[in-house]
């Protein structure tokens, strides 16, 4: 999900993380939710998944996540917005608070001037 702020040239990307998947649980998510993206964690051997979070979308990560029994570690809101100035401010989508709702998870913000 992309935004933009009327006053410069603002956006958002916001989807949920899993942070923490298994590669059966990372080709089961990728079949259910379209727009899913992975990267794999050569390291400790897990598969980060993101899924724009979007209200078309919503439920299926809430019936993925419920299925899957992840646990609320594995997951996040990762919100990263690119602004052209380092003042700025930025009005966090509701669908936001809508997943907090359903899933009770951490928040994880990046923010990059270009």
């Amino acid at each position: 999900m992309t935004n933009s702020n009327s006053n410069s040239n603002t956006k958002a990307d916001i989807s949920f993380r899993f942070t923490r998947l298994d590669k059966m649980q990372t080709f089961t998510l990728e079949r259910e939710i379209l727009g899913s993206s992975r990267q794999h964690q050569v390291e400790n051997n897990y598969y980060v998944v993101c899924v724009p979070l979007t209200s078309n979308n919503l439920d299926d990560i809430n019936d993925y996540y419920v299925r899957q029994r992840i646990a609320i570690e594995a997951c996040d809101i990762f919100v990263s917005v690119s602004a052209d100035s380092g003042t700025n401010t930025f009005d966090i989508p509701v669908i936001v608070n809508r997943m907090l709702k359903y899933i009770d998870c951490k928040l994880t913000f990046s923010f990059t001037v270009i």
